[in-house]
């Protein structure tokens, strides 16, 4: 057994001197370096296990041993995204066929055979199934949901005679767990003393209900006004003072848009411009709208002036940096400094996304930039609209008010993410000399992947699919008009290749997506004072008309231009509607293509004892909701009268 070897013994230390430290192994080699991580590797690096860069157009690996280089997934996007965004593009397109067998299924043979028909003479098989599957929300429902339908339908009744019914018919009863304060605020009898703010009316209740319209009405104005702090000045403060949140101007610039007030705000206007406050650029804002709406050249002007006024006006009040200036009045309370800076913060996104929206149809610039202040009014635990200074405190505390301001907020939070890829979009945009501003290749592939991330974080009772709520189909309106307006930039420079993706189809995608939301919000509710849907609408015609020969391109177009035409032509509300649809004709003309018929002729009611040009009697009309005809084949048929085009059906009652 052999003995353990022996040590050389060791010295003692010398007095004075320092001990050797040996250097610890992990000081001496250090950890492992981490790799840098990729979204996705190309398929010839997974292939072979080994490390890829992720360099695009082709990875290292594959330019050192000159092989094709092919990636699975777009760029920006990692498997499991790319995969997510697969599921639920698959999910969708079941849910669309789903739709359209049933549809097939309940209907009668005539509207069975012209759904065939819209199927077999198709050339993109997904989009058509997507369109019919939209327009079956317009279809009247049965049973259980005749009542709902009903809640959901608008007349074409006077404003002035209705004003109650239509706030409560563009809120609606949609979902049972969401309503809007408007509507409620209506059936509490609530009357706010507003004729001692203006000189055109003293019916304070019919003020009020105008009053009402504007939060019902239009999401990107309303969120420029805190509406918690407005009422409360409005009802318990002396109009002659100076106050934060309302002012003379700010009450009529509200009413302009609901009503007629327009003369009374311009002469405030020109009154307060001296000094900058909130509520200047609060009324500058409503009213720059009201102007770019009307479409004349006169309103042009007076919207110039008014983009001027209100950056100005922006910068004045700090509202880029801090928003330090905003609040300088000494009677402050402390304890109402916590409420005010969180609406500051609300009021000062709000205005982002207001701009951003500009920048998105005007012009190729974001006039402000990306806000310093936090969003504070992002989803937090017990944290209400009423907290914020957002909703009406007479009503806020009711359940039903509280999960409405909840998802409200949760709403502008999504268009808030959704305005600073805008920014970033417009920002990009590079000056080319002479010509049209240009986006760089890379950057357009990485901001669009960046808005299908967007639209993937959605929450799930956010989503198209699941509501039909205002909110919720212009928030999806202006996430296609991104879209399209940044694929338009990409083909305009370099051509239909978009990373593997054909940017056409994806053109055609976004803008029969785009037009089926506001096709929805024209079924459903009203699109007369809508600005922004009548860009929108202008613009997806202007990019699909080059490809007018596709059926699914045509239904398209014809959706927008009869939307453009029932808010510029048949009600006479927006003279830009009119305008924008003149244009698309004008263009359409140049071009040598023929515009579909959208109701031209035929869209007004017919004058009473006036004698139409053609009558036809006994003729069998298609009903297009329930399929078959009207009357049955031993009947008389109908009475039909037309000039241009059909305007007025009678069925003739058998003898």
């Amino acid at each position: 057994m052999s003995s353990p070897a022996r040590l050389r013994p060791l010295l003692p230390l010398a007095p004075g001197s320092h001990p050797r430290l040996q250097p610890q192994p992990s000081q001496n080699r250090g950890l492992k370096r981490k790799r840098s991580q990729v979204s996705a590797a190309c398929n010839g690096c997974r292939k072979k296990k080994v490390k890829c860069d992720g360099i695009r157009p082709s990875c290292y690996t594959c330019s050192a041993t000159k092989t094709q280089c092919v990636y699975p997934v777009p760029e920006g996007l990692s498997v499991r995204e790319a995969q997510r965004q697969e599921f639920t593009t698959m999910s969708r397109a079941h849910e669309s066929s789903r739709k359209v067998l049933e549809m097939l299924s309940v209907s009668q043979d005539g509207a069975s055979h012209e759904i065939l028909q819209q199927l077999k003479q198709s050339t993109h098989l997904d989009n058509t199934i997507q369109s019919i599957a939209d327009a079956s929300l317009l279809l009247p429902t049965s049973d259980g949901d005749d009542e709902m339908a009903t809640s959901l339908g608008t007349t074409s009744q006077p404003e002035d005679n209705v004003l109650a019914d239509t706030a409560q018919n563009m809120t609606g009863s949609i979902e049972s767990s969401l309503r809007s304060p408007s509507a409620e605020s209506v059936d509490t009898g609530i009357t706010l003393p507003i004729s001692r703010w203006t000189t055109v009316l003293k019916d304070d209740k019919v003020l009020t209900q105008l009053l009402d319209l504007f939060w019902t009405w239009d999401g990107t104005l309303s969120r420029l006004v805190a509406r918690d702090l407005f009422t409360a000045e409005l009802g318990n403060a002396d109009a002659q003072q100076q106050h934060q949140f309302c002012s003379p101007l700010l009450v009529n610039a509200i009413l302009t848009v609901s009503s007629k007030f327009a003369d009374c705000a311009f002469e405030l206007l020109d009154a307060e411009r001296g000094v900058s406050s909130l509520t200047l650029l609060q009324g500058a804002a409503v009213l720059w709208v009201y102007c770019s709406n009307e479409g004349t050249c006169a309103s042009r002007t007076r919207a110039a002036s008014l983009a001027r006024l209100m950056l100005q006006t922006w910068s004045t009040l700090g509202l880029g940096t801090d928003g330090s200036n905003l609040f300088r009045h000494p009677e402050t309370q402390a304890t109402d400094d916590l409420k005010l800076w969180q609406a500051a913060s609300y009021l000062t996104w709000g205005f982002y996304c207001f701009f951003a929206k500009i920048s998105l149809v005007s012009s190729p610039h974001m006039p402000v930039s990306k806000p310093l202040i936090m969003k504070s009014f992002e989803a937090r635990d017990g944290m209400s609209a009423g907290s914020l200074g957002l909703a009406s405190s007479a009503i806020d505390s009711h359940p039903a008010n509280q999960a409405w301001d909840v998802y409200q907020l949760q709403v502008f939070a999504a268009e808030c993410s959704l305005c600073e890829i805008i920014d970033q979009l417009v920002s990009g945009f590079l000056g080319n000399g002479t010509q049209r501003p240009i986006l760089d290749r890379g950057r357009c592939t990485v901001l669009y992947n960046k808005l299908l991330c967007w639209k993937l974080s959605l929450l799930d009772h956010l989503a198209m699919n699941n509501s039909v709520l205002p909110s919720i189909l212009l928030l999806q309106s202006t996430y296609d008009f991104v879209a399209l307006k940044l694929l338009d930039t990409f083909t305009s420079q370099s051509g239909p290749d978009f990373d593997g993706r054909n940017a056409v189809s994806l053109q055609i995608l976004h803008a029969s997506s785009m037009i089926s939301n506001l096709w929805i919000y024209h079924g459903l509710y009203t699109l007369r004072h809508e600005y922004w849907a009548a860009e929108h609408c202008s613009f997806a015609v202007h990019v699909l008309l080059p490809q007018m020969a596709e059926p699914s391109v045509h239904d398209t177009v014809a959706k927008a231009c009869c939307v453009l035409h029932e808010m510029g032509v048949r009600s006479g509300v927006s003279g830009r509607a009119a305008e924008l649809l003149r244009d698309i004709e004008e263009t359409a003309r140049a071009r040598c293509i023929r515009i579909p018929p959208y109701g031209r002729g035929g869209s007004k009611l017919p004058e009473m004892n006036a004698v139409p040009t053609f009558v036809v009697k006994g003729a069998r009309v298609l009903d297009g909701s329930r399929g078959g005809f009207f009357g049955d084949a031993d009947e008389n048929g109908c009475v039909v009268s037309f000039e241009s085009t059909i305007g007025y059906i009678q069925q003739v009652q058998p003898r």
